[in-house]
């Protein structure tokens, strides 16, 4: 199984194969390359991809008709959250998070 083939079981949302691409190298993972999960290394690299790949669908539309004209937009609360629990899990700052911190 590539590194490509293990994001896309993991996302299990049809996504452009170019943007699969892109996050995979953007962590410096070689898409076609072999996955092996047994190193911590290559889990943090899908997992931070999987992120990155969150952060992508959540800006597209879950479906687009056309004779009427309709376009839906799909929860980006929920998919913010798990974006957000995938980083914390790897002890990555979320720039997007805004809550508030007590210093």
């Amino acid at each position: 199984m590539t590194n490509q083939e293990a994001l896309l079981n993991k996302i299990n949302i049809p996504v452009k194969p170019g943007s699969v691409e892109t996050v995979l190298l953007e962590q410096g993972m070689d898409p076609s390359g072999d996955y092996a999960p047994q190193t911590v290394e290559v889990r943090k690299g899908i997992d931070l991809a999987l992120a990155a790949l969150i952060l992508v669908i959540s800006l597209s539309p879950e479906s687009v008709k056309e004779l009427d004209y309709q376009l839906t937009q799909r929860s980006v609360d929920d998919l913010l959250k798990l974006r957000s629990g995938i980083l914390k899990k790897w002890d990555v700052a979320d720039e997007m998070d805004n809550s508030p911190t007590i210093n």
